[in-house]
């Protein structure tokens, strides 16, 4: 039977946050890229709340933008809104929140990928993936490796890699109410012929569900019954290549309400309608982002709950209804949504639905979002079983890194739980079981003094750099203002201030306690009152310096004290991180394992003791154990 036959380096299969970043990376490293999606018009799109960043996704979104990915970029030039949130409390949980226009985002990355030397976007369902067996030398777990793709319409591509990014596309199915429609989000076609030969080639399949809210007609909205929310004042852009003065542009306002006791009553007389409560939904939902029926019915001593009205964009009326997700059926949506202040005339233009889709149990990944024992093969976003753009095009841009670095001979890129929010998230979903969608959240970060999103540039900027993603102008500045900021801490530590009139004057009016010997102008910046910007007027030898390198010198001399001692800590860290355990160990001759432990190690094949120790049911004592016999093995290598 004849048909089309490609030769490529990588296909990417999917085209949404994950996939956008994996085939820009390899195409921008050199690699001919071909990525499949079940419509071109669907590139970058935002199926639920258009908007990028948030608590703790807002340093996700840094950390691509550090490594050279595009996503940061992509909001700074179509964002209508524009917040940094917890501003109230320290540095290490500031996080950034843009209000995109869901149209010109997508448009935009779309326009990115077509210009994109190396990169093919081509419109089609991957249906198949092709793969050889391996004969195994005993060292490796690795049974098969990827050859190429088969699409439904019989094409070919032979590649080198091939990495999964197909989001809540496979298999999906929607639901609202009564109604099912076996379609993937906002009515595309979903891809429903993968799953099977995933299942052929060994992989594992859980069924997860995510849910969207309503979107109103913004006519029908009485907003002055809505408290407005407006962006900042000045706008601090998500990349660090950004020109700032490029994103101080007007911005639309959002609005807050809150749902009722009515409200609550009418979603509680309709339980046994809604498909999550009827048995209907398979699928596992995301904890942290639920639906409204779940709020009420768990949350049942909460008199309200937040309603956020945002705008989809800029030319046209539609609505996103934060906070109110359901998939309850379409009559009972319209009588909640309007018993809420401001949606009593409400006119929905999208109903509400949630959605189930076939992903993997993430465990079969390693650190790199390689399979563990299907070289070639490898796993980003949503598929993952995670949720959220920012969670999925981090993976997405890992992904694309390491498949490029496997073909190109080089060690895998990957980012540890000290280094990186992006570290943290893959290790817990490589680490850990999960049972829900994951979402990132800066609580999960052990080492989130030092993970904040200001600093992403200095700690990954040069990891970029080496793999290839970010220029030799930008490495560059990185080391010029690593230096600046070293330079000036230096000299505000050294530079002392009297107790003269003017310094005294100078504290009193900032209300700071008074000096009764020489102090160090870093001294006074661990003050809580002051800032290094504060002190300008009692610092003459101050030279002028860029606003980035001001930021850090202040964090840094204020909360030096806390990152020190964070510091401590990841050196410890580290140690255990850097005992690798071999590929082919054999857990059943540890005799002093207990069960538990020996089960969890041959479920999630760990790559490090480090990682072994965050499984869940090995203890610290296992831990002794695997370490003694690791030394033994090591000698009679």
């Amino acid at each position: 039977m004849s048909g089309i036959r490609e030769v490529v380096d990588v296909c990417v299969v999917g085209a949404g946050h994950a996939g956008c970043e994996a085939a820009l990376a390899c195409a921008r490293l050199g690699l001919e890229t071909v990525i499949f999606t079940v419509s071109v018009d669907s590139i970058a799109l935002m199926p639920c709340n258009p908007n990028i960043g948030g608590s703790s996704k807002g340093h996700l979104v840094r950390e691509i933008d550090a490594l050279g990915g595009e996503m940061g970029k992509n909001i700074d030039k179509t964002f209508i809104q524009s917040k940094m949130l917890n501003l109230s409390k320290g540095p290490a949980v500031h996080s950034l929140r843009a209000q995109a226009d869901k149209a010109e985002y997508s448009r935009e990355m779309r326009k990115i990928l077509e210009n994109q030397e190396h990169l093919t976007i081509k419109q089609a369902e991957v249906c198949e993936l092709l793969a050889e067996d391996v004969v195994s030398d005993g060292e490796s777990l690795v049974k098969k490796k990827i050859t190429g793709v088969k699409t439904f319409t019989g094409a070919v591509y032979e590649c080198k890699a091939v990495i999964l990014c197909t989001g809540t596309y496979l298999k999906a199915r929607c639901l609202c109410g009564e109604a099912i429609t076996y379609t993937g989000p906002n009515g595309l076609q979903s891809a429903d012929h993968l799953t099977e030969s995933l299942k052929n080639l060994g992989i594992e399949i859980q069924r997860f569900k995510t849910g969207t809210p309503a979107r109103m007609d913004k006519r029908s909205i009485d907003f002055s019954k809505m408290e407005e929310q407006f962006g900042d004042e000045k706008v601090v852009p998500f990349s660090f290549s950004t020109n700032p003065e490029d994103v101080q542009i007007e911005q639309v306002s959002c609005y807050l309400t809150y749902t009722n006791e009515k409200t609550h009553e009418i979603i509680r007389g309709n339980l046994d309608r809604s498909p999550i409560y009827a048995g209907i939904i398979e699928g596992t939902g995301p904890r942290y982002c639920p639906s409204i029926e779940d709020k009420v019915v768990k949350f049942a001593d909460k008199e309200r709950h937040q309603v956020f009205l945002e705008p989809e964009g800029l030319h046209t009326n539609e609505m996103y209804v934060g906070g109110m997700s359901s998939s309850l059926p379409e009559d009972v949506q319209l009588a909640m949504y309007r018993t809420v202040p401001g949606l009593e005339n409400c006119k929905i233009v999208r109903n509400a639905y949630a959605i189930e889709y076939d992903c993997i149990k993430p465990n079969q990944l390693y650190p790199s979002l390689e399979f563990k024992e299907i070289k070639g093969l490898f796993s980003g976003g949503q598929f993952n079983g995670s949720s959220g753009y920012e969670e999925a095009a981090a993976q997405g841009l890992i992904a694309g890194i390491n498949a490029a670095q496997e073909i190109l001979g080089k060690e895998p890129l990957v980012l540890d739980r000290s280094e990186a929010y992006i570290g943290v998230l893959i290790d817990d979903l490589v680490t850990k079981d999960n049972f829900e969608p994951y979402r990132m959240m800066t609580s999960r970060a052990e080492y989130r003094l030092l993970l904040r999103q200001d600093n992403a540039d200095l700690r990954l900027r040069k990891k970029g750099y080496d793999v290839g993603l970010i220029t030799q102008e930008q490495y560059d500045y990185i080391c010029e203002k690593e230096r600046l900021i070293e330079e000036e801490t230096n000299r505000v530590k050294s530079t002392k201030v009297g107790a003269s009139k003017d310094i005294q004057k100078f504290l009193e009016e900032h209300d700071s306690a008074t000096l009764k010997t020489a102090a160090s102008i870093a001294e006074l910046i661990c003050r809580p009152e002051l800032t290094y910007e504060m002190l300008a007027e009692i610092d003459p030898e101050r030279k002028p310096l860029p606003a980035d390198v001001i930021e850090q010198v202040n964090i840094n001399v204020k909360y030096e004290g806390y990152i020190e001692r964070q510091m401590r800590q990841v050196k410890q860290y580290k140690k255990m991180e850097t005992k690798k355990i071999p590929e082919n160990i054999n857990y059943d001759d540890i005799d002093s394992l207990r069960l538990e432990a020996r089960q969890k190690l041959i479920k999630f094949k760990p790559v490090s003791v480090g990682q072994a120790s965050r499984i869940s049911g090995v203890s610290p004592a296992d831990i002794s154990v695997l370490l003694v016999y690791l030394e033994h093995y090591k000698q009679n290598k």
